[in-house]
């Protein structure tokens, strides 16, 4: 089995403070052979402002630092994490375009509201005072998700995280699952397999486990092939949590094999 986590972050994230040295590490101590990392990188900010720019020298120089530090023992990739890239298209294409050659992955993400809400993120929504606003969240997320695989695929190598509305809605106590919604999701499903893309299974520090094998299931008979682990971790602690059970769902549901990325460029690992 190919242990690996592609979906990680450091002090270069806003909700971070960890040194991508003391990820990796960790990543190694863990038996992880692949680590990549993907810092936040949203179009629109925490409290739904605009942003059109990302720190690319100090990413390229902290990766380029840790891979000359760690050597030999783990596959080091960089990545990013491109929120919201439906809000501003084109902004979203010139912050990758300065990535260069050097960027490995793209995880396409939905964190907050466009349009309406303030386009605030769905973290600081109140879902149990108002439990109609839980079917919104999902609504918007379904439709802009629909919008970044269909019109904007150059945008995003994998889709980040589709439930992710639900931490929030469940933390709040409303019951809702993407199983009212299959109709939509599959959609999704069949555009991201149709375009030779992947979809992530994030086990978000290993508390994300059991939604997975019915939307693996979809994703499945929808043609998908390429499916991508990440255990979002923003503390060394947390790294590659939830990973081997991410690994055994995936080859339960049928896949053959896991997917990294290397130049943006699909690379699969029997499972």
């Amino acid at each position: 089995m190919y242990l690996c986590d592609i979906h990680s972050h450091t002090k270069l994230s806003p909700d971070s403070e960890a040194e991508l040295l003391d990820m990796a590490r960790a990543a190694r101590a863990n038996r992880l052979q692949e680590f990549c990392v993907t810092d936040h990188c949203d179009l629109l900010d925490m409290d739904g402002n605009p942003q059109v720019s990302f720190d690319w020298p100090a990413a390229k120089a902290q990766f380029q630092a840790v891979q000359t530090e760690l050597g030999d023992g783990l596959t080091l990739r960089l990545g990013l994490e491109l929120g919201s890239a439906p809000a501003d298209p084109e902004g979203a294409r010139a912050i990758l375009a300065q990535g260069g050659g050097e960027l490995d992955f793209v995880l396409g993400s939905l964190h907050n509201w466009i349009g309406v809400e303030g386009g605030r993120d769905l973290y600081f929504s109140d879902y149990g005072r108002d439990p109609a606003l839980a079917r919104k969240a999902v609504e918007s997320t379904l439709k802009h998700t629909w919008t970044l695989v269909a019109q904007y695929p150059d945008c995003y190598d994998s889709l980040a995280h589709i439930v992710y509305p639900l931490r929030y809605i469940h933390r709040d106590g409303v019951s809702l699952t993407l199983a009212d919604y299959e109709g939509e999701v599959r959609r999704i499903f069949t555009e991201v397999a149709k375009t030779d893309h992947a979809l992530e299974v994030n086990v978000c520090r290993g508390r994300d486990l059991d939604c997975w094998p019915p939307l693996l299931r979809w994703f499945k008979e929808c043609g998908g092939e390429l499916v991508t682990v990440g255990a979002d971790a923003h503390r060394p602690q947390d790294v590659g949590k939830g990973i081997p059970q991410a690994l055994e769902m995936i080859r339960a549901a049928g896949f053959a094999s896991v997917t990294t990325f290397a130049g943006r460029k699909p690379v699969l690992h029997k499972l």
